[in-house]
């Protein structure tokens, strides 16, 4: 029987890149049971266009819409996991990429392992502050067997009855660092966070073939958000975070 797998886009600045990353979403060797759609209302600076490119583009119609006339920001799309029909439960950043067996990857896994996957994994070298080991496992550092992390971003794979762990405390930032407090709740239940492996020789696995993306001006990361993280980290930690080099 083929795994039941809901897929959880976001949009917001990136309208240029939802289109192939559909496209990738419904190639993938394990296809999604059904793909959902999340459109935070962008500034009004991004104008008509590009919310129709949101609206209105190939593949679109396998495409469940929900259209916001406000920015939500970046919670909705963990607390929505639990409305899905699948059995898993795949969230992706707008900037990413997946090869078509990336599902594949993370089902191989997911169970046998107890843990959750994604594209990017970091490993904290800090318990107040956001420094950790380089580089990066996944598409960044090409890991080619799986990593034990504790952290993973811009894709999350988990089992859908996961999602309700990340209520069992309020955020401490709601607009940054969800992926910290997720991983954080997951611990307390005994379920890990992982890295796939990412082969240099085999980007049909990885999470994000396209790993660039994530760098332009609307990037998070461009902006300094130090004091944000630094802020989150510590908040977990002080409330039973254990980080795997600490």
């Amino acid at each position: 029987m083929t795994p039941k797998i809901s897929v959880i886009l976001t949009a917001w600045q990136r309208p240029q890149n939802l289109e192939e990353q559909v496209d990738r979403v419904l190639r993938q060797t394990v296809p999604p049971h059904e793909v959902v759609l999340w459109y935070n209302q962008p500034p009004k600076t991004l104008g008509l266009f590009e919310k129709k490119q949101l609206l209105d583009f190939r593949n679109a119609g396998k495409v469940k819409k929900i259209v916001c006339d406000h920015n939500f920001g970046i919670i909705p799309r963990f607390a929505m996991a639990s409305a899905m029909e699948g059995d898993y439960v795949c969230i992706f950043d707008d900037d990413t990429m997946p090869g078509e067996r990336w599902f594949e990857n993370c089902l191989k896994y997911v169970d046998s392992e107890k843990a959750m996957c994604g594209t990017i994994g970091l490993r904290f070298l800090s318990k107040t502050e956001p420094k950790t080991e380089t580089p990066r496992m996944g598409w960044h550092g090409c890991n080619e067997k799986i990593e034990f992390v504790d952290l993973v971003g811009h894709s999350w794979f988990f089992r859908r009855e996961w999602a309700r762990y990340f209520w069992d405390a309020e955020p401490v930032i709601r607009s940054f660092g969800e992926d910290i407090h997720f991983c954080a709740m997951l611990q307390r239940h005994g379920i890990r966070v992982a890295c796939p492996p990412h082969p240099k020789s085999d980007k049909s696995l990885w999470g994000s073939v396209k790993g660039e993306l994530g760098v332009d001006r609307v990037a998070i990361s461009s902006k300094d958000r130090s004091q944000d993280y630094a802020r989150v980290l510590q908040h977990e930690v002080e409330n039973g975070f254990r980080l795997i080099l600490l």
